[in-house]
């Protein structure tokens, strides 16, 4: 799947108008060096008879094709899931004491203009 280098998390067809600015990401800044072997912490899909969440190159798609408004089942929210792995993830880096972690606050991710 391409991706652009600099993507917009906003999808607003499933928030709406948001309450706080969109979410830039870096996706290569993502996919560079140690992470880059990490494709699978988002782009995953429960496997079929464990129900495991597994990475399948070539599958790649969007949050929004599993995560919607509400949870459902065992499937988060789409904010609730954003939220686990981004700010997730940057605190397990920062606990590593790896020196490109990522903001864990809601400024930090929303920057008001």
């Amino acid at each position: 799947m391409a991706q652009e280098a600099d993507y917009v998390l906003a999808h607003d067809d499933v928030f709406g108008e948001l309450r706080r600015p969109a979410v830039g990401f870096p996706h290569d800044l993502h996919t560079a060096g140690a992470l880059a072997d990490s494709c699978g912490e988002c782009h995953h899909t429960p496997e079929d008879q464990t129900g495991r969440l597994v990475y399948i190159e070539g599958e790649e798609s969007s949050c929004k094709e599993c995560h919607d408004y509400k949870k459902e089942d065992d499937i988060p929210a789409l904010r609730e899931a954003f939220h686990a792995s981004c700010t997730g993830c940057h605190r397990n880096l920062i606990k590593t004491g790896n020196p490109k972690s990522g903001p864990t606050t809601c400024g930090g991710c929303h920057p008001r203009p």
